[in-house]
């Protein structure tokens, strides 16, 4: 799974112990992941730090940093991006435990003492992936196809505008 990582993590222990973990995951044993990747032979950095709120909320921050190769969704042609995002998350290990996770932290319920890093950091990516990845324009093998396609248009509020000037 990780070059240097632990396969599991129990995140209060880390929490009450104030606890860094930094290091790489290999994508490829990401399997939801890599069934939308056209190529997994990648890393992941990560950077996690474990702390806990002044009301015991158990919480992960930190970031993770990796190039993916996307299948273009205009040309359908590989390309790489670059994810880099922040991880700011509070634990719940029950329902009610939920309401105390402050708002500036992505809510997670935990129902074990456990983590497998890897799923956790494969969620977080899943998370951080554009919702239709494509090429920028100008990079596409299917732009002008596409720019032809999508001529620019007069918006619908221009008669508004001559009854509003009138």
């Amino acid at each position: 799974m990780s070059l240097d990582l632990p396969q599991t993590i129990a995140p209060k222990s880390l929490a009450e112990a104030g606890a860094c973990i930094e290091g790489q995951i290999d994508l490829g044993k990401m399997t939801r992941l890599a069934e939308i990747l056209s190529e997994d032979r990648a890393l992941v950095e990560l950077k996690l730090a474990f702390s806990r709120t002044g009301d015991g909320v158990t919480c992960i921050t930190g970031s993770y940093e990796t190039s993916l190769q996307l299948v273009c969704q205009r040309c359908l042609e590989p390309f790489a991006v670059k994810l880099a995002n922040a991880i700011n998350v509070g634990i719940a290990f029950d329902g009610g435990a939920l309401k105390k996770i402050p708002a500036s932290l992505e809510p997670f319920l935990l129902k074990q003492e456990t983590l497998a890093l890897a799923d956790f950091i494969e969620d977080e990516i899943l998370l951080g992936l554009p919702m239709s990845p494509m090429h920028r324009l100008e990079d596409c093998a299917a732009g002008e196809t596409a720019a032809a396609h999508h001529p620019v248009r007069s918006s619908p509020f221009q008669v508004l505008k001559k009854l509003k000037s009138g």
